[in-house]
C-alpha cells in the first residue's frame, strides 16, 4: 500500500527500501476515484496482514489523519518509524500533523526532520504558551464572498484595529503583512523563505479572543487565515446570508455529509461518492457547496450540509 502515501500527501514512500517510481495501489485508485470506504478497508487489511510492515502502517496512519482522526494517525506513523520506516519521511509528515493537534512539544522533539531554527524555537515557545480561544460560547461574524479564494473574507481585530483576511485552506495558521500593528502583537523567531516565523499573541474575531496562533509575516503578504485555526470552532459558512458561525463548544450538526481529505495544508472534498476529490476552494469544490450553509467538521472528516 505504499502508493497511498503519495496519493494523500504527494510524498515518497515511508518504507526503508526506496523505489524509483511509486506504483499506484488499489487504495490509491480508490482514493483517486472517491471511493474512500473502499480505500480505508484496503489500508486496514494491508496493515492487518503485516502488522510490523512500516509502509502499510504508515499509509494507514496518513490516511486516517487526512480523514480527521489525527491522534490515531500520528500513533500509527510513530509506530511505522519504530518498525523501520524512513524516519526523515515520517517525521516530515508528523511535522505537518502535530500543529493541527496543538502538540508543539512533540513537534519540537522530532529528531529526524530538520525544521529550521526559528520554527524549532517557535514550537518550543508554543509548547510553553498554548494556543487558546476565549470569549462567548459562539459568535456570528460577517463573512463576505471572495471569488478568488472561495471560502470568503472575514475581519480580524489586532489591538482593536480591523484587518480583512481571506479564509484560505491552502495555508497554515495566519499569513499577515508585517505592519506595525501586526508586529506589535507578535512574538518573532527569525526568518525563513523571505518571511518571518512568528506567533500572534492575540487577535479577535468578534467577541472571540485568540491567543498564541502561529503565523508567517512578510511586508507584501496577502492577509489569510487557514482552516486549521478555525477548525476547532466547528465553523458554519453561510455565504448567502454573510454569516460565519464559530463555536467554542461542539454541537451536533445534522445534515448530509460530504467527505473531505486534509492535506496539511490543503483540503480536498469528494462532491459525490465515486467522484474524484477536488480542492475545497476550486471551482468544482465551491460549486458543490454553493447556495447552502455548510459546516466544516474535521473530526468526522466531513462537511455537513
Amino acid at each position: 500500500m505504499r502508493g497511498a502515501l503519495c496519493t494523500i500527501f504527494c510524498a515518497a514512500q515511508l518504507g526503508a527500501q526506496k523505489i524509483p517510481v511509486p506504483v499506484a495501489s488499489a487504495a490509491d485508485v480508490a482514493i483517486a476515484t472517491g471511493r474512500l470506504e473502499d480505500a480505508e478497508q484496503l489500508l486496514f487489511a494491508a496493515s492487518s496482514r503485516a502488522t510490523h510492515e512500516p509502509s502499510a502502517r504508515g499509509a494507514l496512519g496518513m490516511y486516517l489523519a487526512s480523514r480527521g482522526r489525527l491522534r490515531i494517525g500520528t500513533v500509527l506513523l510513530e509506530e511505522a518509524r519504530q518498525f523501520g520506516g524512513d524516519p526523515q519521511e515520517i517525521d516530515a509528515r508528523l511535522a505537518r500533523i502535530y500543529p493541527w493537534l496543538g502538540d508543539w512539544a512533540a513537534l519540537a522533539a522530532l529528531k529526524h526532520y530538520a525544521i529550521s531554527g526559528p520554527e524549532h524555537d517557535r514550537a518550543r515557545w508554543l509548547a510553553a504558551h498554548a494556543t487558546t480561544v476565549g470569549g462567548a460560547d459562539s459568535v456570528v461574524a460577517t463573512i463576505e464572498p471572495n471569488d478568488v479564494y472561495g471560502l470568503g473574507r472575514i475581519v480580524l481585530l489586532f489591538q482593536g484595529a480591523p484587518m480583512p483576511v481571506d479564509i484560505d485552506p491552502s495555508v497554515d495558521g495566519l499569513v499577515l503583512p508585517s505592519s506595525p500593528v501586526v508586529t506589535g502583537a507578535s512574538e518573532q523567531f527569525g526568518m525563513r523563505d523571505s518571511s518571518t516565523v512568528a506567533v500572534v499573541r492575540e487577535f479577535a474575531i468578534g467577541t472571540l479572543r485568540f491567543s498564541n496562533v502561529r503565523a508567517r509575516l512578510a511586508p507584501a503578504a496577502r492577509p489569510a487565515i487557514g482552516l486549521d485555526v478555525l477548525a476547532i470552532l466547528e465553523p458554519t459558512f453561510d455565504i448567502g446570508a454573510h454569516r460565519l458561525t464559530l463555536r467554542r463548544k461542539n454541537v451536533a450538526i445534522a445534515g448530509d455529509s460530504m467527505a473531505v481529505l486534509l492535506g496539511f495544508p490543503g483540503v480536498r472534498v469528494v462532491p459525490r461518492a465515486g467522484s474524484a476529490p477536488v480542492a475545497l476552494e476550486s471551482a468544482a469544490g465551491r460549486a458543490a457547496l454553493r447556495g447552502v450553509p455548510w459546516t466544516f467538521d474535521f473530526k468526522r472528516g466531513a462537511i455537513v450540509r
